[in-house]
C-alpha cells in the first residue's frame, strides 16, 4: 500500500498565485493523533470577544443580578440572565461564568490604571474594551489603546484573508432628536500607522457581510456563478478607475482629509486583492452557504426613551435574525480559517433598542434599566443576549476539527457593560456602576477550562481577555491591565 505523504499546509499556502490565503483544517494536513499539523503546525487558534451594552442590574434594586451562579465551580446553577445556557444541548457545560469582577474608578485620587472617571456612559467603555483608563469625564467612549481582537489579530492573523472581523448586530442608535452614539457603537480600536489607536467600525448589514466573506467564492448554482463572474469583473473594472483617481487626488488635500481619503483607498485596495484572490478548497464543513437575501428593514427611531408615550413597534430591525445570519458568517469564517479574530457588538453602549419584542415592556434596552422594574426585568433582556452567545457557542461546538471540535481550538468571550451597585456619580445600587461586573468565556484552546463558575474577586473584566488571549497564543496584555485569571487555565 502506498504511503501517503502529509500534505504541508504553508506549502500549499504559497502556490496560490502568490496570494497570502488560508485553507479549511484539511484530514491530509493533520497528525495521526488529528490535534495539530503533519508538517509541525498546530491547528489555528480563533479568538472572539462579543459586547451586550446593558448593565446586570436595574435602579435601586437590591439584589445586583440574576446571572451569577450561587454554586462556584462545575455543575453551576442557572438564573434568569443564564437560563438559555440549560439548552443547546446542555451548552453550559462548555461556558463558564466569571464573576466579581470590576472596573475602578476614580475615587477622589486620580484616575487608576485600566480605569474610569465620574461619567459613566462616557467614560467607563474605553477601558473595558482596551483595559487603558480614559482622560477624564469627557473622554467620551473610544479606545485609548487597541482592543484584544486587534491585538490577537496582529499576533494570528497575519496569514489569513481577512486579519479581523467586525460585525455589529444592532441596526441604528434608534433615538431621535439629532443624538447619536458617539463611540458607543464601536468594540473595536486598532493602531494606525504612527500607532495611534483608531475606531474599527463592524458592518451592520449582514447581506453586504455576506458579499464580503464570500467575494471569491463560487455559488453552486451555475446561473448564479456566472451572474457572479460577470459582477466581479464590473467591479474589478471600477476599482482600477477609482484607484487611479484616489491616488491623483490625495496629495492635493490637506492632512485631515488625506487620512480620510487614505483609509478608502485602503479599503479599495482589500477589495481588489479580495477579487483577485482564490477562494478556500470547499470541503464537508467549508462552504458557501446561501445568501441570506435582504437585510430585515431598519426600525424607525423613538423620541421616547421607555413608558406610555414609547412606540413598541419602532427601533427594532429584527435583530435575532440580524445575529444569526453573522452567526453563520462567524462560523463559516472560523471553519474555513479566513479569519481567527472577530468582535461581535451585539447591542451598543447604553442601547437605545426597543426590548418589547424581547421582554414585552415599553422601553428601550438602556432605560429598562432605569424603569424600576429591577433586577429581574433587566436580566430577561440579558437573557437574549446569553441566548445568541449560546447559539453562537452550540454551532462552533458541534463543527468537526481534527480529531475532536472547532470549539477545542477557540476562545470566546461575552463582556457586558456595567455591572450594578456604586455609582461614583453619588448613588447606590446603580446600573450606572462598574461594581460587580461578570462575563461569559467558552472554549477549550489552550487548555482552557470550561463549563465552571469562578469568582475573580475585583479583578478587571480585561484580565478575562487576557485569559482568552493567552489560550489562542498571544502572550500580551490588555492596556494596563496585567495577568490572567488563573482558575480557568490548565
Amino acid at each position: 500500500m502506498k504511503k501517503i505523504r502529509p500534505l504541508s499546509r504553508r506549502a500549499l499556502l504559497r502556490g496560490l498565485g502568490g496570494m497570502a490565503i488560508a485553507l479549511p483544517t484539511l484530514e491530509i494536513m493533520l497528525n495521526r493523533h488529528g490535534d495539530a499539523y503533519a508538517a509541525g503546525d498546530r491547528i489555528p487558534r480563533r479568538f472572539l470577544v462579543a459586547f451586550n451594552g446593558q448593565s446586570l442590574g436595574g435602579d435601586g434594586d437590591t439584589v445586583h443580578n440574576y446571572y451569577v451562579p450561587d454554586v462556584v465551580g462545575p455543575d453551576y446553577d442557572l438564573k434568569i440572565a443564564t437560563m438559555p445556557l440549560g439548552g443547546y444541548d446542555n451548552i453550559k457545560s462548555d461556558v463558564s461564568i466569571v464573576s466579581g469582577l470590576r472596573v475602578p474608578y476614580n475615587t477622589g485620587s486620580g484616575i487608576p490604571a485600566g480605569g474610569w472617571d465620574v461619567q459613566f456612559h462616557t467614560s467607563a467603555l474605553g477601558p473595558l474594551l482596551t483595559g487603558v483608563r480614559n482622560k477624564g469625564p469627557d473622554d467620551f467612549p473610544g479606545g485609548n489603546g487597541p482592543t484584544a481582537d486587534q491585538l490577537v489579530a496582529d499576533a494570528i492573523g497575519s496569514d489569513t484573508f481577512f486579519k479581523s472581523l467586525a460585525y455589529q448586530v444592532q441596526a441604528a442608535w434608534y433615538l431621535s432628536g439629532g443624538s447619536a452614539p458617539y463611540g458607543r457603537d464601536i468594540l473595536s480600536y486598532k493602531l494606525d500607522g504612527n500607532m495611534n489607536p483608531i475606531p474599527n467600525p463592524g458592518e451592520v448589514s449582514p447581506k453586504a457581510a455576506f458579499d464580503k466573506l464570500f467575494t471569491g467564492f463560487v455559488p453552486p448554482d451555475p446561473a448564479e456563478a456566472a451572474a457572479k463572474a460577470h459582477e466581479l469583473a464590473k467591479r474589478k473594472s471600477i476599482i482600477d478607475l477609482v484607484r487611479g483617481d484616489f491616488e491623483t487626488l490625495i496629495p492635493r488635500l490637506g492632512k485631515a482629509d488625506q487620512v480620510r481619503m487614505q483609509r478608502h483607498l485602503d479599503e479599495i485596495r482589500d477589495l481588489e486583492m479580495r477579487l483577485g484572490a482564490i477562494p478556500p478548497m470547499p470541503t464537508e464543513q467549508c462552504m458557501m452557504f446561501p445568501d441570506p437575501g435582504p437585510d430585515p428593514a431598519i426600525g424607525g427611531d423613538n423620541e421616547s426613551l421607555g413608558g406610555d408615550d414609547f412606540d413598541v413597534n419602532n427601533g427594532w430591525s429584527d435583530e435575532t435574525q440580524r445575529a444569526k445570519v453573522f452567526h453563520d458568517l462567524i462560523h463559516m469564517a472560523f471553519v474555513c480559517d479566513l479569519t481567527r479574530s472577530v468582535a461581535l457588538l451585539y447591542t451598543m453602549a447604553q442601547s437605545h433598542m426597543n426590548i418589547h419584542p424581547i421582554a414585552a415592556h415599553p422601553y428601550d434596552q438602556h432605560e429598562l434599566g432605569h424603569s424600576g422594574l429591577g433586577t429581574a426585568e433587566v436580566s430577561k433582556v440579558i437573557a437574549w443576549h446569553v441566548d445568541l452567545f449560546a447559539q453562537l457557542v452550540s454551532k462552533i461546538r458541534d463543527t468537526p476539527e481534527g480529531d475532536g471540535s472547532l470549539l477545542d481550538n477557540c476562545a470566546l468571550v461575552l463582556l457586558h457593560e456595567g455591572g450594578h451597585g456604586y455609582d461614583p456619580a453619588g448613588a447606590d445600587n446603580s446600573s450606572h456602576s462598574t461594581e460587580n461586573m461578570a462575563c461569559m468565556i467558552a472554549g477549550r484552546a489552550g487548555g482552557l477550562k470550561h463549563g465552571i463558575h469562578v469568582v475573580a474577586q475585583d479583578m478587571h473584566p480585561g484580565n478575562v481577555l487576557n485569559t482568552a488571549m493567552r489560550a489562542v497564543g498571544v502572550d500580551q496584555d490588555l492596556g494596563e491591565v496585567v495577568g490572567v485569571i488563573p482558575e480557568l487555565l490548565s
